[in-house]
């Protein structure tokens, strides 16, 4: 849209006439503030051209004009991108989109409601190429560690514009840069391994019955047996340093006595006791009660008798109290 002026007034007031290109005005339009501000609804409508207004009263007439000069963003693809290669057969060159608006470049953002043009590539730099040193990747290495050697092909080839390669002398590339080296030293780390002491004693804690836990120190070394961090061992697989094993000692189990009687034959306070001990299968004698801990040890004290009382009454032992004093 557009909003377009007519500098007039008069008295009385005039009647205002819009003209385009000389014509009477048919595009799309109203006239705001008495004639005196045209409203040309689509500014595309109407190409580079002149509006005049004419202003008329009884005192005579006035003719304004004005030239309307529409400028657009547009995509412009005129400059081209460096080519990609400097010789060979892959060489292209991208066209470099910009957004102009009267011929000077404007940023992107203004040409973002108009459709981009298809770009395509340009091919370029299509030429021989000079002649030069390819490699290949390098073989395995020929120990994984001590020290080994990994080789790898090197030669002197030419590509053609055709995209073909071409075998040449050493010398021809020898003259354009030094030959690369074809064999290089690799996993020079020291060689390790994971080594254990001998098994300990079977006299761990217990863990079952006739079954406890013995131990060995792990340690990693190199193969000469110099002792190395752990942390140059992580990738092997590490040795266990615990084991089950079956011993004697752990041939135990818990013992209990009766219970002795209770102390009340009624009431709330009355409890027994029995005796607990951790003993020897084969022997039978008492042991170090952590022997047993791998089975949970047994009461040795109860609540009994937790009832009430007749005529209040409460039998300890022999005695009989009664709720007024002892007798």
């Amino acid at each position: 849209a557009s909003f377009l002026g007519c500098a007039v007034d008069g008295h009385p007031t005039p009647n205002i006439s819009w003209f385009y290109s000389g014509e009477p005005l048919s595009l799309h339009h109203r006239l705001l503030a008495m004639g005196r501000i045209l409203h040309v609804f689509n500014i595309s409508d109407a190409p580079d051209g002149e509006f005049s207004c004419l202003a008329q009263n009884e005192a005579g007439s006035l003719a304004q004009q004005t030239t309307l000069a529409i400028q657009e963003y547009q995509w412009s693809v005129d400059k081209l991108m460096t080519c990609s290669t400097s010789c060979g057969h892959k060489g292209v060159q991208v066209p470099q989109l910009r957004c102009l608006l009267d011929g000077a470049e404007v940023n992107i953002s203004h040409c973002k409601e108009k459709p981009k043009p298809a770009l395509q590539p340009i091919a370029c730099n299509r030429r021989d190429c000079p002649s030069r040193w390819m490699v290949t990747s390098w073989s395995p290495c020929t120990r994984s560690c001590g020290g080994g050697i990994q080789m790898r092909r090197v030669t002197c080839q030419r590509l053609t514009a055709k995209g073909s390669s071409v075998p040449m002398s050493n010398e021809a590339c020898a003259q354009v840069s030094k030959r690369p080296v074809d064999t290089q030293n690799c996993n020079r780390q020291p060689c390790v391994e994971w080594a254990a002491s001998s098994w300990g004693q079977c006299n761990g804690p217990c863990i079952g019955p006739r079954l406890a836990v013995q131990h060995r120190q792990i340690f990693c070394q190199t193969k000469d047996g110099t002792s190395v961090s752990s942390d140059q061992c992580s990738a092997l697989p590490r040795p266990l340093s615990t084991q089950n094993c079956w011993t004697d000692i752990c041939g135990v189990h818990w013992r209990v006595s009766l219970w002795t009687v209770c102390t009340a034959t009624c009431g709330n306070y009355g409890f027994q006791s029995r005796r607990v001990d951790c003993v020897h299968v084969r022997t039978n004698k008492p042991v170090l009660e952590h022997h047993c801990s791998w089975r949970p040890r047994p009461a040795n004290w109860q609540r009994c008798n937790i009832m009430p009382c007749e005529n209040g009454t409460l039998l300890r032992g022999e005695e009989t109290v009664w709720c007024g004093g002892r007798k």
